[in-house]
């Protein structure tokens, strides 16, 4: 999954050559647009806001946590939170 920003033929037959399939968008002004699944890529986009949202917590979008560990849980912790917030 990628943004319009990679729809260009060159890089779409690279991920065919290696059976890697894709779902990327067609720009805007392609004369003849991919085809793409809108349900995965907005699964994807799904995410994202997801990771924007949580991205709220300072501790997360600096990530002062030098452990893995704890920067997971702190993960963990805030997708809770949110999950909590959003739950209605």
């Amino acid at each position: 999954m990628a943004n319009k920003g990679f729809d260009a033929d060159s890089f779409r037959n690279r991920l065919r050559r290696q059976h890697t399939p894709c779902c990327i968008p067609p720009r805007r002004g392609r004369r003849q647009p991919a085809r793409f699944h809108r349900g995965y890529y907005r699964c994807c986009h799904q995410v994202e806001n997801f990771f924007g949202r949580i991205k709220k917590y300072r501790r997360i979008s600096t990530r002062y946590e030098k452990l893995a560990a704890t920067f997971l849980a702190f993960v963990q912790f805030a997708a809770i939170l949110d999950w909590l917030s959003h739950r209605v």
